[in-house]
């Protein structure tokens, strides 16, 4: 036990767990049984259900809530609330969803609030981060994606920051092809590794021909760097941008260079990117036709 007393080792577990301890735990850190049931009727420790419990000197955080679901179910935190702890997304939705096997049973009353899908996952697709199981990240970042409405804008920014590879984003696809939602990521996957900022420039040019807004050029000549969609009698400049995943710094200065050479030369500027394109199209149309008719 390391030299140190019950309390101490219950302190330093709770301190690292975010205040979540389970009986079992407990007993093992030399909680009896009788102290536990103390604690309890004290209410120093508040029961979650399934022999969970949150210590009250501890707030029940988001981090707490999904360590004690997973705890409480048996299984693994998945989807969007795996995606949360991996870091991908910036909140946990209000009901947790966890992994279990098949034959698992989950009737537990609990004041956690979870939702279950029975199913079995590969090693591969299994890991365990800060001490919470889940869902391997190339799963997880599928499964978020296929199931939010931001969808591409999750696997985009898991590639920017190195979460995930759209190789391991493939291997994962294989290994669970016929699951729900792995059609939507398979599509999100194909597009993330091809030429995304063609992709929107082809989405934006039906955009207009679809809403017949004309007086546009494509690839209009501007110095070096020719303008994506240009309105050239009302000088308007619209660029487009791909994922964030493709883009470098150095692309990133040459667009913010461009950028102030349009300003400086008149020219009034919208940008869209690929999942502006994607899941609010219309709203794109909407500030060209207001645009073009403030310079009316």
């Amino acid at each position: 036990m390391g030299g140190f007393t019950t309390e101490e080792r219950l302190a330093r577990h709770l301190a690292a767990n975010d205040g979540i301890i389970t009986r079992g735990e407990a007993m093992s850190l030399g909680v009896t049984s009788s102290s536990i049931a103390r604690r309890k009727a004290a209410k120093i420790w508040q029961p979650l259900g399934g022999g969970v419990f949150l210590s009250t000197a501890h707030p029940l955080t988001e981090a707490a809530r999904l360590r004690a679901a997973t705890v409480i179910a048996g299984g693994v935190a998945d989807g969007l609330s795996a995606a949360w702890w991996h870091g991908v997304v910036d909140e946990l939705p209000d009901i947790v969803t966890v992994t279990v096997p098949p034959a698992r049973r989950c009737r537990v009353r609990s004041a956690i609030r979870f939702g279950v899908q029975r199913r079995s996952l590969l090693d591969a697709d299994l890991t365990t981060v800060r001490g919470i199981a889940v869902t391997a990240a190339p799963l997880t970042v599928a499964e978020a994606s296929a199931a939010a409405a931001a969808g591409s804008r999750i696997m985009d920014r898991a590639l920017q920051e190195g979460t995930v590879t759209i190789q391991t984003l493939e291997r994962a696809l294989e290994r669970n092809a016929g699951r729900h939602g792995i059609a939507r990521a398979r599509r999100l996957v194909a597009v993330a590794g091809t030429d995304t900022e063609s992709e929107a420039e082809r989405r934006f040019a039906l955009l207009l021909r679809r809403h017949r807004i004309t007086g546009w050029v494509q690839q209009y000549p501007f110095g070096h760097t020719p303008i994506d969609f240009a309105f050239p009698s009302d000088r308007l400049a619209v660029e487009i941008d791909g994922w964030a995943f493709h883009r470098t710094a150095d692309r990133a200065a040459a667009d913010a260079r461009k950028q102030n050479r349009l300003m400086l030369a008149g020219w009034r500027l919208l940008r869209f990117g690929w999942h502006a394109l994607d899941q609010a199209p219309e709203d794109a149309v909407d500030q060209v036709v207001a645009a073009l008719g403030a310079a009316a």
